[in-house]
């Protein structure tokens, strides 16, 4: 039972730790995207946007999933970690030296001349990240968060302070690969000197049969994800040039702020944590349902308020040069429930070793999003994004029947978990009505629209939840409440 409220509290307190990091982060990712996007073009941003493109998806293979393998494995030995070591840093090497000699191949395809040279330098990045897995994988499974969250924080600290301070001595697109470079390296070290361990090279037979066979799955599930989440932009940059390129990729990126905030923090530290627990189906299922129940209260009315407010926050943002990917951005805010919840079911396929039905589901949303992106190039930048929206809720509904594989729930608790998030969405909507309709008599700057309605919803919420905390913020949530409260005062006696 100790051992229980341990993983529990420790779980909890990661999540803390990513909340706190993710949100520092995406403060800083605010004031750099603002501050880059008035020093550089939408053509800048869209040829460093397809480098990072075919560098995240080449990365992949390079990782070949050994990272998720060390984490996942109930019993984890020096054989494991110096053979995962020694894996990494050659497929690193490898691919490093294939990325330096492909990149013509790989400019033509594009048609961008200048991603050649840009291919060759950020070839580096390959070795960095191969360098520093093994000890960002013992750091997770360790549920190290607090350590974590500082490098992750100061290592794009590094990297937006870098990008702009080159902008602003005019290297245009330079600036974004010298920043992802730092970042990258930054990050590598201080991910090594955190989480030391034994970097001698080592080939065990057992531990790479064992480890390649958990991260093989897990790879051609990853490749198939990340296919699934740069097919958009590889389509947008064959067909419709670094230009749109730029414009598609910011209106992605604001979309995806409160998925990385919210899902990836709970995915980062559910992982890990699940593992431990593979084997207890009541508590992989009570995991689920929270996860499920405080992602919809933070995605539904989150996406409401990008759906009504995507003009003012590009023109608070960018400026009125960018205003073009307005459209786009309001598509892909639809989705911002699926895009972020599927993460729950990820977490709980990959913890109990699901990694083969995981793969297939992944192949399946990596099709879709490239038939509906090429589909929806025809129509611009706007029909790419609803040709991703319909296969974002593919992969919502394929992942979330695998999970329900492994833990005790219907399609009707999975309805009903989302009720009170639905109420909020309600509060959030009358808010953004009830100011939008002021400003038809007064005049009221973008900014304070902004803030005016996310003030009046909160007030009504708070008033709301006052009055009825169940049906506003569901058992699940309520019971996190009341165990965070315990845990407080539990402390409190112990000083």
């Amino acid at each position: 039972m100790s051992n229980s409220k341990s993983l529990a509290s420790k779980t909890i307190a990661g999540m803390f730790w990513m909340l706190s990091g993710k949100g520092v982060q995406a403060v800083l990712q605010f004031v750099v995207l603002i501050l880059l996007a008035r020093l550089l073009t939408p053509n800048d941003f869209g040829i460093i946007n397809a480098a990072i493109v075919v560098i995240s998806f080449t990365t992949v293979f390079s990782m070949i999933g050994v990272g998720p393998a060390l984490i996942q494995r109930s019993e984890l030995t020096n054989n494991h970690i110096r053979t995962g070591f020694t894996i990494t840093l050659m497929l690193s090497v490898f691919f490093s030296l294939l990325m330096f000699f492909g990149s013509p191949i790989i400019a033509s395809f594009f048609k961008m001349e200048e991603l050649i040279i840009i291919l060759k330098v950020m070839s580096i990045i390959f070795i960095l990240k191969g360098v520093g897995i093994v000890s960002e994988s013992l750091l997770q499974r360790k549920l190290k968060f607090n350590i974590f969250v500082r490098i992750t924080v100061l290592s794009y600290f590094v990297y937006g302070l870098s990008g702009v301070v080159f902008a602003l001595f005019g290297f245009n697109y330079w600036s974004l690969v010298i920043a992802h470079i730092l970042q990258n390296l930054v990050q590598t070290l201080l991910l090594v000197f955190s989480e030391r361990h034994d970097m001698r090279l080592q080939l065990d037979g057992d531990s790479m049969k064992e480890l390649i066979f958990f991260g093989g799955g897990f790879t051609i599930a990853r490749i198939s994800n990340q296919f699934a989440l740069q097919a958009d932009n590889l389509v947008v940059g064959r067909w419709l040039g670094p230009n749109d390129l730029g414009l598609y990729s910011r209106a992605y990126q604001l979309m995806v702020m409160p998925t990385n905030l919210f899902g990836q923090v709970i995915d980062k530290v559910l992982f890990p944590a699940m593992a431990q627990i593979q084997s207890q189906q009541e508590k992989l299922t009570t995991s689920f349902r929270l996860g499920i129940s405080a992602i919809a209260l933070l995605t539904i009315p989150t996406s409401i308020f990008f759906v009504f407010y995507s003009q003012e926050i590009v023109l608070i943002l960018f400026g009125k040069d960018w205003l073009d990917l307005v459209p786009a951005l309001q598509i892909l805010a639809v989705g911002l429930l699926f895009r972020t919840s599927y993460k729950i079911s990820d977490s709980i396929a990959r913890a109990t070793g699901a990694v083969y039905k995981r793969a297939w589901r992944q192949v399946i949303y990596a099709i879709a999003v490239a038939t509906g992106a090429w589909i929806g190039q025809h129509w611009g930048i706007e029909g790419v994004a609803i040709g991703v929206l319909i296969a974002i809720g593919i992969n919502y509904f394929l992942m979330t029947n695998l999970s329900m594989k492994f833990i005790n729930i219907k399609v009707t608790d999975i309805v009903l978990l989302h009720i009170p998030s639905l109420y909020l969405g309600i509060v959030s909507l009358i808010s953004i009505v009830l100011i939008k309709w002021l400003t038809t008599y007064f005049i009221i700057y973008n900014i304070f629209q902004i803030i005016l309605s996310a003030s009046l919803f909160i007030i009504l919420s708070i008033l709301l939840i006052r009055y009825d905390e169940k049906r506003f913020l569901g058992k699940d949530v309520v019971w996190l409440k009341s165990f965070l409260i315990e845990r407080m005062k539990q402390r409190k006696v112990k000083r």
